[in-house]
């Protein structure tokens, strides 16, 4: 008997048996009107070029999304909140010790010098330019790390959230989520798993918040025992709750493994395109399309991810669809120029738009 190969479907990008009569299981082989791209040239490239659009326009109109963009951008900012008030205490212990060496130094002083130096430390004036120059040191030094690191951040735990958020847009294309129909453990729904996540972050992050204000060090390590104790204990009386959980971790590591090989790849292949800067005005626009290539390969990492392609499999997709997932890649990556409001714009909306883009594209040829 010989053995099925599965192989991505020419519509869906799922798997489905090369040897298969029937059709698709998951589009069977009629996939929406909307999803159903042109083919060749220049009507592909037109897809890649609104595909950011698109991404936007389905956001906007598909039920249950919105719900999944907004915890990542409030988790993005409330790390650099955290940051700022960390530099804001580092930078008011240095002045209070600045203070205290004045103190101690004080009797040394005589004259003019020593009753400047009583003003400046004793004066209120002089205390609240100190403080008022510490929280502009804080929130510049913020601004300048978050406009260098915000995306990074914003991308790192947007990943989970677009997840659901391409799940939702795939249930509204296919009736149906692919991957939690073939992959998800079943006795439990989506809500309560949504709750049960809550309460565990909600404990973490209490822990860890006790942990932080407390005023001496036993204190903070019962906050944070407390918290993982009634983490596990939660775990404990919830089997299918625990099933869903290692499910879970074990899509996001492998999404993780395959997002790292795609960056090596996206990394590597930026290195080789360094020379083409050297040659005369068509430099530049040639390594732009290499950066645009390598950009979209990012930012298909979940689409491609959900549909567990190796990484031969999303090259040989990125090849024989050149010229729209530059025109894709491109786009976003122009967006991306504008600090902190580029990234919480563009990142949700080229995730939904490179998924709608993926399903549109051929992939016959990926298919032995």
């Amino acid at each position: 008997m010989i053995k099925p190969v599965i192989a991505p479907c020419p519509h869906c990008g799922y798997d489905w048996p090369s040897t298969a009569s029937g059709p698709c299981e998951t589009c069977a082989g009629e996939p929406p009107q909307a999803l159903r791209g042109c083919r060749g040239g220049w009507g592909e490239a037109q897809d890649g070029l609104a595909a950011l659009l698109q991404g936007a326009r389905l956001l906007v109109t598909t039920r249950g999304t919105k719900r999944w963009i907004l915890p990542p951008a409030l988790g993005t900012f409330a790390v650099f909140a955290a940051l700022s008030v960390w530099l804001y205490r580092t930078v008011m212990q240095w002045l209070e010790r600045g203070r205290e060496l004045a103190l101690e130094q004080m009797p040394e002083l005589d004259g003019f010098q020593r009753t400047l130096a009583e003003w400046l430390v004793d004066h209120a004036l002089s205390l609240a330019a100190a403080k008022a120059s510490a929280f502009l040191v804080a929130t510049s030094l913020t601004l300048l790390v978050s406009l260098w690191a915000f995306s990074l951040l914003y991308e790192l735990l947007a990943g989970p959230f677009l997840d659901e958020v391409q799940g939702v847009l795939e249930r509204s294309w296919f009736g149906a989520d692919p991957r939690a129909a073939r992959e998800r453990p079943s006795g439990i729904t989506a809500r309560e798993c949504t709750l049960r996540s809550l309460a565990c972050a909600g404990l973490l992050l209490g822990g860890l918040a006790a942990a932080w204000f407390a005023s001496y060090q036993g204190a903070a390590w019962a906050s944070v025992v407390v918290a993982f104790a009634g983490i596990g204990a939660l775990l404990a009386f919830q089997p299918r709750y625990r099933a869903w959980l290692r499910w879970r971790v074990v899509v996001e590591l492998r999404t993780v493994l395959a997002s790292v090989q795609a960056t090596a790849l996206s990394g590597l292949m930026l290195v080789f395109a360094l020379p083409v800067l050297l040659v005369p005005l068509a430099g530049k626009p040639l390594f732009a399309l290499a950066a645009g290539f390598t950009t979209a390969l990012s930012l298909l990492d979940i689409p491609m991810s959900r549909r567990r392609w190796s990484i031969g499999t999303r090259w040989r997709f990125l090849t024989r669809n050149p010229l729209p997932l530059v025109a894709f890649g491109s786009v976003a990556a122009l967006g991306y120029l504008l600090p902190v409001l580029g990234p919480l714009v563009v990142v949700p909306c080229a995730s939904a738009g490179g998924l709608w883009l993926l399903v549109r594209l051929d992939k016959t040829g990926l298919r032995p």
